[in-house]
């Protein structure tokens, strides 16, 4: 069901407005917001799919039943999605820098206040994002703790990279979410300003087989049962960050989302007059590239990619050990 939460007005006449779809009224929330940020546009796509097949679940039409309660915010920040851009240019306002937010405040702190208000009765809550400007983000969940719950939801959305981040600005929306001891995570994908369908796939089907897993939703037919996905955790000491050494443009040799070997070829900084090859960048550890650079303009010292590479224990290298 969709309803309207909160209306703004504005100079020109329609107010803006902020809407919530919601399903099922027993049991204990999920809640997913995407479209903080007006660019990514993996999150809101996602989060319209995912509409779509809650809708089909309740009108009878798909092999599930409803058991829990899922509230989503699919599009938070309508101005910046209105200008194709990160960020409302009216006030250059991030949206995820304005939480717990105010009511009474500006057009973003109002909004942030509505989201925190609406999500305060919720057991879990899913952030859909994209990479920062001009790289693309592998799918993998980020998290800023690694408890039991936090670990069994990473397992139920079945996505095998896990990131623990160290810390997030304490007026975004994930903090807050964390700091009300709601079970939070961030579903990260693809680029700003592009849609991948086959990641938002991948994100979709574990976000089916995590509400099947905790019940909110029930699968009426008897399939086997299928395999877990052995989840990776990193922490933040666990990437790998590698850069340019000169300016030039960027010709990326490997995809987002591969295991790359140390030494192995990432791709080539070239000349923008001449054409000629300045560095060849090598991936510089063992590891998940979970971040590479799509924009092809680099300076030097700019990051290209991020791996992800789990150190290995003392135990490892003792010789019973293997």
């Amino acid at each position: 069901m969709k309803e309207k939460v909160l209306s703004i007005p504005t100079a020109f006449g329609a107010p803006l407005e902020l809407y919530k779809n919601s399903w099922g009224k027993d049991g204990e929330t999920l809640a997913i917001v995407s479209g903080l940020q007006g660019d990514h546009l993996n999150g809101m796509y996602l989060s319209s799919r995912l509409a779509l097949f809650l809708d089909s679940v309740v009108e009878g039409i798909a092999n599930y039943t409803l058991k829990g309660r899922v509230i989503s915010f699919p599009v938070v920040n309508l101005n910046a999605v209105q200008s194709g851009s990160k960020l409302w240019p009216y006030d250059d306002m991030d949206m995820d820098l304005a939480f717990p937010g105010n009511p009474n405040g500006e057009t973003s702190e109002a909004l942030a206040s509505a989201i925190y208000t609406h999500t305060a009765d919720s057991y879990w809550s899913l952030i859909l994002q994209s990479a920062p400007p001009h790289y693309e983000d592998a799918p993998h969940i980020q998290t800023l703790k690694l408890d039991g719950r936090i670990k069994k939801l990473c397992r139920d959305l079945q996505i095998e990279t896990v990131l623990k981040l160290n810390a997030t600005p304490k007026v975004g929306l994930f903090h807050q979410m964390h700091a009300r001891d709601i079970v939070t995570v961030t579903l990260s994908a693809g680029s700003p300003r592009t849609l991948n369908i086959q990641q938002c796939d991948t994100l979709f089907q574990g976000i089916v087989n995590f509400m099947v897993a905790e019940k909110i939703l029930k699968d009426k037919r008897k399939l086997p049962h299928a395999e877990n996905t052995n989840s990776k955790f990193y922490e933040a000491s666990d990437e790998v960050s590698i850069s340019a050494s000169t300016a030039g443009m960027f010709l990326k040799e490997v995809r987002v989302g591969t295991t790359v070997q140390s030494g192995q070829k990432i791709g080539e900084i070239r000349d923008l007059y001449s054409g000629k090859r300045l560095e060849e960048i090598t991936a510089t550890a063992d590891g998940f590239l979970v971040t590479l650079r799509q924009y092809p303009i680099v300076y030097e010292k700019e990051p290209i990619a991020t791996i992800l590479t789990q150190k290995k224990s003392w135990r490892e290298y003792l010789p019973w050990s293997t």
